[in-house]
């Protein structure tokens, strides 16, 4: 037994030596690479974590973002009422302002029904710096539309920004708003440019810890003929005639704010100076400063429901009227003053000439309120109301614009059965009153003038979220 022991281990170490000699003379071969999988990450901005996976070959998080919505819309609101006869007092000529009357054959209906599409495309990639995360955002936007108060047919860059170490740059949302234009695709009395319309700026945003901040940022400044800004400047063009020209964007418009958000809520309040620089039909050339403020304050609610809150805001502004509220108000991002005043002389500018060149002065405010409330998980409402006026300085006894209030009221309900699926219905009403310009003179189809104007709107819609 011994003996064969010894015979099979011998044998075993000649075949191992043969093995390894062989081995010897063949090739190096070195094992297959690694194979680099996709990895989750998760990294926290502004309190909130972006949840997505890691780009192969680099430490950046990314995620897909966006939605697509289809929706109906109907309603009564109507296209502003068009010239029937010029003024011609005082030596006044036609062209220099002046319509012949409001209502009678003056209104246009829209449509009364219309289907838009949308789709929202974008992305996040975000990365942790020594001074915080390096974020950059972006969002395409795809419309197709037609029929009552429609997007149209068209696409367009809506957000595209970088934030980093307290820096935004890009197209982002404005740092003026508080709430932006509320809960509603119809939007109560607030400045936006948070959802929609958002300015191209560059800011700079310092955190004092405890939920304070504050930021300065220099804006794209909005004027009446600004490109990608859908916002009316009714007083530039009374009844399509031109009322003056804006000398270009010589300075932008300067905002700040001071914002804190706790577990009780958030308040903000910020400012703005938007520099005005016209030349009117007769030549003469304005150049002023004008101003804005808005002030917001929003309070969560848990003892009703998670998700519950109550919001109030308020804007004021002198030869800067976007920063109002007002022209955001109902359809107001796309029809301006026309839509929510249903047809009335809701005379809105940064400014007027009176047909003697001296200039008018408007000075514009409106508050508005929200309050939300989840009935359960899967459903949840909001209502919304505003008020606002505007009231101009300086007219002369020819001048065709003139004061007016408006009124908003709505609800918006959502019902959300499954996650990342939300049916709304929204239901707005507006309400106008405008007193009849000095330099009103009755036209053959429009005898008297019509001062007060209502409307409604409503919006059904699926939205499927990623």
């Amino acid at each position: 037994m011994t003996l064969m022991k010894s015979l099979l281990l011998g044998s075993a170490a000649g075949v191992v030596a043969i093995a390894s000699a062989q081995a010897a003379d063949l090739p190096t071969r070195k094992g297959a690479p690694a194979v680099e999988y996709v990895r989750i990450c998760s990294i926290t901005v502004n309190g909130k974590p972006v949840v997505g996976w890691t780009l192969p070959g680099s430490d950046t998080c990314f995620r897909l973002v966006g939605y697509i919505t289809g929706q109906v819309e109907g309603g009564n609101l109507h296209t502003p009422e068009y010239v029937d006869s010029y003024n011609t007092k005082s030596g006044q000529t036609a062209g220099q302002g002046g319509v012949g009357g409001v209502g009678g054959g003056g209104v246009l209906a829209h449509p009364d029904f219309g289907y838009t599409t949308r789709l929202n495309f974008g992305f996040d990639a975000v990365s942790n710096t020594a001074y915080g995360p390096l974020v950059a955002h972006a969002e395409m936007q795809f419309e197709d539309g037609n029929g009552f108060n429609n997007t149209g047919n068209t696409a367009y860059i809506n957000l595209a920004y970088v934030t980093w170490a307290g820096i935004t740059a890009g197209r982002a949302p404005s740092f003026f708003s508080f709430t932006g234009g509320g809960p509603a695709w119809n939007n109560f009395f607030s400045p936006d440019q948070q959802g929609w319309n958002q300015p191209d700026l560059l800011a700079y945003t310092a955190s004092f810890g405890g939920g304070f901040s504050a930021t300065i940022a220099a804006q794209t400044a909005y004027t009446g003929s600004n490109l990608g800004s859908n916002v009316n400047d009714f007083a530039n063009t009374i009844a399509g005639i031109a009322n003056y020209s804006y000398n270009g964007e010589r300075v932008p418009d300067i905002v700040g704010n001071l914002k804190v958000s706790q577990g009780w809520g958030s308040a903000q309040v910020s400012g703005v100076g938007h520099y005005v620089s016209v030349t009117g039909f007769s030549g003469a050339i304005q150049k002023t400063w004008g101003f804005g403020i808005d002030a917001g304050v929003s309070f969560n609610l848990p003892s009703f429901g998670a998700g519950d809150e109550i919001t109030f805001t308020g804007a004021w502004s002198e030869h800067a009227d976007w920063y109002s509220g007002l022209p955001d108000g109902m359809w107001g991002e796309e029809y301006g003053m026309e839509a929510y005043t249903n047809g009335q002389q809701g005379a809105f500018g940064d400014t007027y000439e009176n047909p003697d060149g001296t200039w008018a002065t408007p000075k514009m405010w409106s508050v508005s309120s929200e309050v939300t409330h989840h009935f359960s998980p899967e459903v949840s409402g909001s209502l919304e109301g505003g008020y606002g006026q505007t009231r101009w300085t300086g007219t002369d006894a020819t001048s065709m614009v003139s004061n007016s209030n408006q009124w908003i009221f709505g609800g918006v309900g959502h019902w959300d059965p499954v996650k990342n699926l939300d049916f709304e219905f929204e239901l707005l009403y507006s309400y106008s009153r405008t007193l009849q310009p000095n330099g009103f003179i009755p036209g053959a189809q429009n005898p008297t003038w019509v001062a007060r104007g209502s409307g409604f709107a409503a919006r059904f819609e699926v939205t499927r979220n990623w």
